[in-house]
């Protein structure tokens, strides 16, 4: 009888060791995964040719800034228009750079705002190992806003504010413990980090229903991150706030969509907001111009670095590239969407 005790007793501790230690690799398993997502960024291949660059708006005038966001130091430049006074800050979408959106940065100068793009914790030209998770935007534009406060060229501006995909979060996170803002546009933002990250595991890496396993343990380092700022959605930010919001999503989007704030109109209660949807908007398409001219200019260009790589066995010589650079019309590959920015414009006036 104790021989069967005890053998029930063993079974029932190599139960519990065995699940303790799949909690542990799961856990571990989901860190790992999520140090290799929100790694570093910055701009490779033909992105490093394409994009473009300060010395492309030597004619605008600019300064460069630097703020601090946690530990890391935090870089981006501050272009004016004339004596404007209104700043509009954009916060720019994972994987990319500020740089990415300088055709916004233009439309807006050209529209007489003073502009703010920053590069993101682990972006670019800031500093920082990694991007760390989908609440460093809200974090890092939160820092944004205290730097202006103490800035003297910009204390006084009105700020408006400009955000897509994960800077459409940051926009309205934000505005749960910032409500001085004119007004904000959200450009295909998602609503919370939890759901964002449910989509993305279901979505983009295909995991369906398995998502649901697996979304704890990754909600949990999200937690460790970000702090109380997990918790923080946008619609949240939105009611709270009362400041108006322009929403901008597009029905073909694949990268934001069950989560987007959009999706979540139905709990918004602010009656400041106004809806932008484009039926056949895709997630880049609602920044960057997808009429058939542009889209065929950037398969070539993006078609001809890639040969001018394998020419040179992935070491394109400076002088070779910079010929390649010198070719290219940025103008045409860069090009705004100006449906959407006249949306956002008319929006920003009337607020």
């Amino acid at each position: 009888m104790k021989s069967k005790r005890k053998q029930i007793e063993y079974g029932a501790a190599a139960v519990a060791v065995w699940f303790f230690g799949l909690v542990l690799l799961l856990f571990a398993v989901c860190k790992f995964c999520l140090l290799g997502t929100f790694n570093r960024q910055k701009a490779e291949g033909a992105e490093c040719t394409t994009l473009y660059t300060t010395e492309d708006f030597s004619a605008v005038n600019h300064r460069r800034i630097e703020f601090l966001s946690g530990k890391n130091t935090l870089k981006g430049y501050v272009w004016e228009s004339g004596e404007s006074d209104r700043l509009v800050v954009i916060s720019h979408g994972f994987g990319e750079l500020s740089n990415y959106y300088y055709s916004v940065m233009e439309y807006f100068v050209n529209e007489g705002y003073s502009v703010l793009t920053y590069d993101n914790t682990g972006t670019g030209e800031s500093d920082g190992l990694g991007t760390k998770g989908l609440s460093q935007s809200a974090i890092d534009l939160d820092n944004a806003l205290k730097f202006i406060e103490t800035d003297a060229q910009l204390k006084s501006k009105s700020v408006y504010l400009f955000g897509h995909s994960w800077g459409g979060h940051a926009v309205t996170s934000v505005l749960n413990t910032n409500t001085k803002i004119k007004a904000v546009a959200s450009v295909a933002g998602y609503n919370s980090n939890s759901g964002a990250m449910l989509e993305w595991m279901q979505r983009r890496l295909n995991m369906g229903g398995f998502a649901y396993t697996l979304w704890p343990f990754t909600a949990f380092w999200a937690m460790v991150d970000a702090g109380e700022n997990y918790y923080m959605t946008g619609v949240d930010g939105i009611n709270t706030s009362g400041v108006p919001v322009l929403v901008v999503q597009g029905g073909n989007d694949d990268t934001v969509l069950n989560d987007s704030i959009y999706a979540h109109r139905d709990e918004i209660t602010n009656q400041s907001v106004e809806y932008y949807f484009v039926e056949n908007g895709t997630h880049t398409s609602l920044v960057i111009s997808d009429n058939e001219k542009a889209e065929k200019y950037r398969e070539q260009i993006n078609t001809e670095y890639t040969e001018l790589s394998k020419l040179y066995n992935g070491k394109i010589p400076a002088e070779a590239e910079s010929r390649f650079i010198a070719s290219i019309d940025k103008r045409l590959y860069n090009s705004v969407n100006t449906d959407t920015m006249k949306e956002v414009c008319a929006f920003f006036e009337k607020a």
